[in-house]
């Protein structure tokens, strides 16, 4: 009987140890669970982060865009080029000379700085009896042939023989056929420097160029990224100085502003000292005229350049910054107004 009282006590005592014993077991690993999921959850974010940086590093800028498909029509158009060179080697195996001028005159206007091609369109002339074909080939291979020789230097090379060679051919063609037809140097200029300037789909270069034309009205060409296409008629007369100064206009881009002002009530925005609220129109163009609010849910689109933005709250100091806007992209400019009572020398020279 002595015992009976001591038995729960006994048991309880045991199970108070047992608890003190396991329980740290069994909380360590919920524990180490824990800490482990919050190591991946960080380890995800970073990896997130990583990827986005990744992106953005290989993400196309606007213009990048328009390079990389500018080379690929280039490229293409090399591809057709050659096509139509074959075909035009076809023809002349079959004897269709005039078929085979077509097709290489095409070639050339596909490829036209490829020197080849005007140099086989003037023999397919010459073959033809074409002394006006044949004069013109032969100028736009002698403008691309100096060029090269003129970047080529004094260095000595099968290549650069090969071209002096083919440059003799066509200097003495062309006296040969200059009495048939009519002619006049043209000198022409572009700006910017970099663009390519073509003459009746002759390549004359970049920046400037010269070359012997056929008289009559012929089509100017510019091309360069970033400005619109640039055509226009010359008239080249026989004996007269033929110059001109091409002047493509630039391409109109657009970009995005977003401005976070604080204090933002009773705030009045203005670009390049007009207010925005009266520079908002039907679409933005270059003269000015924008849309949107400037918020993050309705940015402003206005053209790609450089501004002038001004913010102004009677009582505070004035607050303006030059920012540029670029081709597609989201300018976000952050300000913060200060009091004019609160700004150091307020009062004095502002």
């Amino acid at each position: 009987m002595s015992n009976h009282p001591r038995a729960p006590f006994a048991l309880v005592l045991a199970l108070l140890i047992a608890a003190i014993c396991v329980s740290p077991a069994v909380a360590q690993p919920v524990a180490d669970r824990t800490e482990l999921e919050e190591k991946k959850r960080i380890q995800e974010e970073k990896r997130k982060q990583i990827e986005k940086m990744k992106e953005e590093a290989t993400r196309e800028t606007a213009d990048q865009k328009e390079a990389r498909l500018r080379s690929e029509k280039k490229v293409a158009n090399q591809q057709a080029a050659l096509a139509k060179a074959q075909e035009a080697l076809a023809a002349a195996s079959r004897r269709q000379n005039k078929k085979g001028q077509d097709l290489m005159a095409e070639a050339w206007k596909l490829d036209p700085g490829n020197m080849d091609y005007p140099f086989n369109t003037a023999a397919f002339a010459e073959a033809n009896n074409d002394p006006e074909m044949e004069f013109w080939a032969y100028s736009g291979f002698m403008t691309l042939a100096l060029n090269e020789l003129v970047a080529l230097g004094p260095s000595t090379s099968e290549y650069k023989t090969q071209i002096e060679d083919r440059v003799q051919k066509a200097r003495t063609r062309m006296d040969a056929v200059r009495s048939k037809v009519s002619s006049g140097m043209v000198s022409l200029e572009v700006n910017p420097k970099d663009c390519e300037i073509y003459l009746d789909g002759a390549f004359l270069g970049r920046g400037k160029g010269k070359i012997e034309a056929l008289t009559g009205s012929r089509e100017v060409r510019t091309d360069c990224q970033g400005y619109k296409p640039f055509v226009q008629q010359i008239n080249v007369r026989a004996g007269d100085a033929n110059t001109a100064l091409l002047r493509p206009q630039p391409i109109d881009y657009y970009g995005y502003l977003i401005f976070n002002v604080k204090p933002d009530e009773e705030v009045t925005v203005f670009l390049d000292d007009v207010e925005v609220s009266k520079r908002v129109g039907a679409e933005p163009n270059p003269d000015g005229m924008i849309t949107g609010t400037g918020s993050k849910k309705d940015p402003i689109r206005l053209h790609a350049r450089k501004w002038i933005i001004r913010f102004y709250k009677k009582g505070f100091d004035r607050w303006h910054r030059r920012i540029e806007i670029r081709r597609d992209q989201i300018t976000v400019v952050n300000a913060a107004l200060e009091k004019l009572s609160d700004t150091v020398e307020a009062s004095g020279n502002d």
